[in-house]
C-alpha cells in the first residue's frame, strides 16, 4: 500500500569545483566533526576531505580521543584540516553526553582561536552533501534576526534541525547546531555526574502537562540538559510548560529541515522520519519540521 522513494549518496569526496570569490568571508566558518572515527568506507575521513574540498579556505576541525585521531597521522591531509585529540573523561556521562561536550567544546576554543566567528557543529557518523550549506546557513541566521531587548548574552539565534523531535519538550537536536561561536560554546559547556544526571531525572519525573501530546523522556536526556543548562546561563527562567518551551524555540532558536542540508546520517536508511520504523510515525517519533516553528515565529 506505500510507494517507495530512495536516495543515492557518494562514499567518496566528489570533485567540486567552486569559484570562492571572497577568502576572508569563509574563513569566519568552521565545520567541526566531533565524535569517534568511523573506519567503515573511511566514512569520517572521507567527510573530512569533502568538506575541505568543498570549503578550501574554512577550517575544518576533527575533535575526537588519542586512538582515532593516531590513526589519521600517516594521512595527507590539507592545511585547512586540524586534527584534536581529546582526553577522555574519568565519567563518560550516560548516553556519552560528557563525550559530546568535550569534543564539541574543544573544537570550538580551536576555532576561536582561528578567529572564526560562527560554527557548524556535527557528527562524525553525518555528512551534509549540500553543495551551498555555510550560504545557506548565515543567510537562515541573518534573515531570522534574535531580538536584541530579550536577551544581550545570546548573541543571535541558534540553528538546528528537524532531527528535533516535534513533541519532545525542551530538548532540541544537538546532532547538527550552526551559530555564533559565543553561544555555541555556552550551550556544549557543560560536565555532568552520575548525581547530577540522577537529581535532573528525578525532577523531570516530577513534571506532568494538561496536553498529552507532548512528553519529556522518563530517563536522563542530554538534549534537555544541555537546553536547560543554556538559559540558566542566560539567566532566563524556564516555566516547564508547553507555551513557554514554543515560545523559546521562537525567540531563540531556528529549527530548519534535514533534507534543506542532504543529510546522510549512518545508523538511518531512510530520507525522512529517522526515529521511526513506520510509514506514519507515531507523536513520540515524529520530526519537529521548519515549517512547523515558522508558525510559532
Amino acid at each position: 500500500n506505500y510507494f517507495i522513494s530512495y536516495k543515492l549518496f557518494n562514499k567518496k569526496k566528489m570533485i567540486i569545483f567552486k569559484k570562492i570569490t571572497n577568502k576572508k568571508f569563509y574563513r569566519k566558518f568552521a565545520i567541526i566533526i566531533q565524535g569517534p572515527l568511523i573506519n567503515k568506507n573511511k566514512f569520517t575521513l572521507e567527510t573530512i576531505k569533502f568538506y575541505s574540498n568543498l570549503y578550501p579556505e574554512t577550517p575544518i576541525i576533527f575533535s575526537s580521543w588519542k586512538n582515532d585521531i593516531n590513526q589519521l597521522k600517516n594521512e595527507k591531509l590539507k592545511k585547512n584540516i586540524k586534527l584534536i585529540s581529546n582526553v577522555l573523561p574519568s565519567y563518560q556521562g550516560y548516553k556519552n553526553i560528557n563525550l559530546q561536550s568535550i569534543s564539541s567544546k574543544n573544537a570550538i576554543l580551536k576555532a576561536k582561536k582561528l578567529g572564526c566567528k560562527y560554527v557548524l557543529k556535527t557528527r562524525s557518523d553525518m555528512r551534509i552533501y549540500s553543495l551551498n550549506f555555510i550560504e545557506y546557513l548565515i543567510d537562515t541566521i541573518k534573515f531570522y534576526k534574535i531580538n536584541k531587548n530579550l536577551n544581550l548574552q545570546q548573541k543571535e539565534r541558534i540553528l538546528t534541525t528537524s532531527f528535533t523531535l516535534r513533541y519532545r519538550l525542551y530538548g532540541i537536536s544537538d546532532m547538527i547546531m550552526f551559530g555564533n561561536i559565543h553561544d555555541l560554546y555556552n550551550y556544549f559547556d557543560i560536565l555532568t555526574t552520575p548525581e547530577l544526571e540522577n537529581n535532573f531525572s528525578k525532577f523531570l519525573l516530577k513534571l506532568k502537562f494538561k496536553d498529552q501530546n507532548y512528553f519529556l523522556q522518563n530517563e536522563f536526556c542530554p538534549e534537555i540538559y544541555f537546553f536547560s543548562k543554556f538559559f540558566k546561563k542566560l539567566k532566563i527562567k524556564l516555566n516547564w510548560s508547553v507555551v513557554d518551551y514554543l515560545k523559546k524555540i521562537s525567540d531563540y532558536f531556528i529549527i530548519i529541515d534535514n533534507k534543506s542540508l542532504s543529510i546522510y546520517w549512518k545508523k538511518s536508511n531512510k530520507i525522512d522520519h529517522h526515529f521511526s520504523d513506520k510509514p506514519v510515525p507515531d507523536k513520540n517519533s515524529l520530526e519537529f519540521k521548519f515549517e512547523v516553528w515558522l508558525k510559532y515565529f
